[in-house]
């Protein structure tokens, strides 16, 4: 019995080992033929955007070349810069000074082609179509200038540029620094502000007082119906907002049907109501008016007669 058992034992262990490695197998198979998939996707899309090349250049008149220049101590480009074939090298040196700002006596031209370097125009005498230039070439700049600004990043690494810091401290002792003018203009004014005279006013300047709530603080759970939107809901709370942490004056709380308002009824980590998320909405006594408002029923726009087949 126990060498029929042992033997069972292996014989599922064999099975087990070669189906993990059938899996393994199609897995792998997979695997290749997924990336196959995606290198022939790539493939596909580079000769889509390159199915045009070769008329990109068709349109440049004759005797004409357009180039892209690039120089040795700039990550700047000039992409399809167009040169005169019958310009002399020393011609295009003070053309491309215009660019790359290296003077022409520093300058010396290397061609490329896709990253390979076909020749270096180094005669100033000969034209630019001695050198065999055609329209899609790289005319490479190297400064030879030892004192050139553009070295190691001279004109383009605003890291190397000492800049002016002051500290805090500093700046408080200033007695015409623009903070410490806030701070005093706030002291005579708390609404001052930076606007013109015509803007300064507060939106708020005077907030409704008690009086206001006083009618829907004894309609705590009436329905009611609250601007801007004609969102209804039940009044819930009513107080004064620096109490609470709203804001200044007195505003009531609407516990909305619909999830059309912010929070749960709590403000600043206080309860004031119970309610879902975003059902809850704070507005001003004006905002809100208490009567027959019943929930609104989505299904109710399509019971009309006019919606009916």
């Amino acid at each position: 019995v126990a060498s029929c058992q042992g033997s069972g034992r292996k014989n599922r262990i064999t099975v087990f080992n070669n189906s993990f490695e059938s899996f393994n197998n199609l897995l792998f198979h997979n695997r290749k033929q997924t990336c196959k998939m995606a290198a022939l996707d790539m493939n596909t899309l580079h000769q889509y955007v390159r199915m045009e090349d070769h008329l990109q250049f068709q349109g440049i008149a004759e005797g004409t070349v357009s180039v892209l220049v690039t120089h040795s101590n700039l990550e700047q480009q000039w992409p399809e810069i167009r040169l005169d074939l019958h310009c002399t090298i020393a011609a295009i040196k003070d053309r491309l000074y215009l660019h790359g700002g290296t003077g022409a006596g520093f300058q010396r031209l290397v061609l490329k082609q896709d990253g390979q370097t076909l020749c270096v125009m180094d005669d100033d005498t000969k034209m630019l179509g001695y050198y065999g230039v055609t329209s899609g070439m790289n005319i490479h700049i190297v400064d030879m200038d030892p004192h050139s600004y553009s070295k190691d990043g001279g004109l383009e690494n605003v890291n190397l540029v000492e800049k002016y810091v002051m500290s805090d401290e500093d700046y408080e002792k200033r007695e015409n620094a623009l903070r410490n003018y806030k701070k005093k203009m706030r002291e005579k004014d708390p609404y001052w502000t930076f606007l013109p005279e015509n803007r300064r006013e507060p939106k708020n300047k005077n907030p409704p007082g008690p009086d206001s709530v006083k009618v829907i603080s004894g309609q705590i759970g009436e329905r009611c119906q609250i601007q801007p939107g004609s969102r209804r809901g039940v009044v819930a709370w009513t107080g004064c907002g620096e109490e609470s942490g709203i804001g200044n004056g007195y505003w009531v709380g609407v516990m909305l049907d619909e999830p059309l308002g912010k929070g749960n009824g709590t403000v600043k980590g206080t309860k004031l109501f119970e309610c879902g998320d975003n059902h809850a909405s704070f507005v001003r006594p004006d905002k809100v008016e208490v009567g027959d408002f019943p929930e609104r029923d989505p299904l109710d726009e399509l019971s009309s007669d006019e919606d009916e087949l």
